[in-house]
């Protein structure tokens, strides 16, 4: 009779853990965001107008219920969803735009730190789980502005690290509505949460899987939290409207569907390329639900630019089932060597460190012309309208707060008829004379590319240049 020996042994878990290199690849997931992030500039289109509203309500204790940042549309009702991150923003900029920045870099950290736990606890080893977080962030980079879409990226990937590990912490499941709850009060994409919740259920209800129904009640459960807001069911009419708005979509480069004739659309659908080899390659047939997932969030990322951080933030999940890790530990986990770990973490802690908004204070923010912003303060009056360059609408309204623009980013509040208007001044369309006696503003403040610049310093336009340089130039009537 022959009998099993087993050799004594550490578990396997334990031992992986304790890998000094193992310790590396967890720590890129949130160093590598952190370094890139910190390299990046905040753009002020979709940011300044938000931290002033996120002062507004904490001074008045109380939301904005119509507009009052345009002269085109003022009075319009404005139902202002992304009040929450609002008021983050606002308490973020209170420590300068280093620490706003700074915060940028711990918002993406933390996000992409929560999609690697879900990936581990997916069953991927430590590596693989490095390997194709790292790989999404890399996707998601181009489209990651501070903004309140970045507000809700941890709340996102809290959920989804919830639901990986269902099995192993079913309690964490109980996380998602309090997440979608805050998220509606936050950013539009709260109605993504009842999708994931509902898509994990038809998941584990094919594979037969014990209390699956339970899944089913969350994602009502989810939903329901997501209307836990001051506008409660016109915050879901508020995110339709917004992502099949026609202008929205026509005028907006992030909002238009995904081509390859820009950064964030090569990296959208390099990675879906990537997806379909590596699913080629494993020459076993992928579950259906696995391929549910991906194509949803494909064809959701392919839809709209902004949507590319979802697939960016899923995808490594989902193919992280694909790549369990092996059961085996090493056989001696103590006797690797620890200095090359310790020297790539050292190396992007110092990276961090050197990168630390603090160091270059003037050198944070992209969209703000320094000096038009100045010539705007110096020579038109308080209280004037002013027409403003579009993508600056938001920046104005935070630097100038007492002088009111024709539209900003706020695309949703202002009708056709307007945005026409605009592009007739901003495009040098042939109506722009009669649309500048229509609304008769106090000022133009057009940039450095505008067509029509040279119409307006013409003899004769009923306009003085007043301040000009390389960003832009400022017009008061003559």
């Amino acid at each position: 009779m022959r009998v099993a020996v087993t050799e004594p042994s550490s578990p396997p878990t334990q031992a992986i853990r304790r890998r000094p290199i193992d310790l590396a690849w967890g720590s890129l997931v949130v160093l590598v965001p952190m370094v890139v992030a910190l390299l990046s500039r905040m753009g002020t289109t979709d940011l300044t107008y938000h931290i002033r509203a996120g002062d507004e309500i904490l001074r008045a204790h109380a939301l904005p219920r119509v507009d009052t940042y345009t002269f085109s549309v003022a009075g319009q009702p404005w139902l202002d969803q992304q009040w929450g991150a609002q008021i983050v923003l606002a308490l973020g900029h209170r420590g300068g735009w280093a620490t706003l920045a700074f915060l940028q870099a711990i918002f993406i950290g933390v996000s992409f730190f929560l999609i690697y736990l879900a990936c581990r606890a997916s069953g991927a080893s430590v590596r693989t789980s490095s390997l194709l977080t790292v790989v999404g962030f890399l996707v998601a980079s181009p489209t990651l502005a501070m903004r309140p879409q970045l507000v809700a990226l941890p709340l996102f990937a809290a959920a989804m690290w919830a639901l990986a590990s269902r099995e192993t912490a079913p309690r964490r499941l109980y996380l998602i509505p309090v997440l979608a709850g805050v998220c509606a009060n936050v950013h539009g994409s709260f109605t993504i949460f009842p999708l994931i919740v509902g898509l994990a259920w038809i998941q584990d209800a094919s594979r037969h899987v014990p209390g699956s129904r339970r899944l089913l009640s969350l994602t009502l459960a989810t939903a329901a939290a997501t209307l836990l807001n001051p506008f409660g069911v016109d915050a879901w009419r508020y995110a339709y409207d917004l992502s099949t708005n026609p202008i929205i979509r026509k005028t907006i480069s992030e909002w238009a569907p995904v081509t390859a004739t820009d950064v964030s659309g090569l990296f959208m659908i390099g990675s879906a390329l990537a997806v379909v080899a590596v699913l080629a390659r494993r020459g076993t047939a992928t579950r259906w639900t696995t391929l549910l997932w991906l194509g949803v969030f494909f064809m959701l990322a392919m839809s709209a630019q902004r949507a590319i951080v979802w697939w960016a933030m899923v995808t490594p999940v989902i193919l992280a089932e694909l790549f369990p890790a092996p059961a085996i530990a090493p056989e001696h986990p103590g006797r690797e060597p620890k200095a090359p770990a310790v020297g790539v973490i050292a190396a992007m802690l110092v990276a961090v460190v050197v990168l630390l908004p603090w160091w270059r204070p003037n050198d944070l923010l992209s969209q703000a012309p320094p000096g038009v912003t100045q010539a705007v303060l110096a020579d038109v009056p308080v209280g004037a309208r002013m027409f403003v360059h579009q993508p600056w609408g938001s920046w104005f309204e935070y630097a100038t707060p007492d002088r009111t623009v024709f539209v900003d980013s706020r695309i949703e509040i202002i009708p056709k008829d307007i945005w026409d208007d605009y592009g007739q001044v901003g495009f040098a369309g042939a109506d722009w004379k009669a649309v500048l006696a229509r609304w008769h503003p106090d000022a133009i403040v057009a940039a450095d590319d505008w067509k029509l610049l040279k119409d307006l310093e013409a003899p004769g336009s009923g306009w003085r240049s007043v301040y000009k340089d390389d960003d832009g130039e400022v017009f008061l009537p003559a």
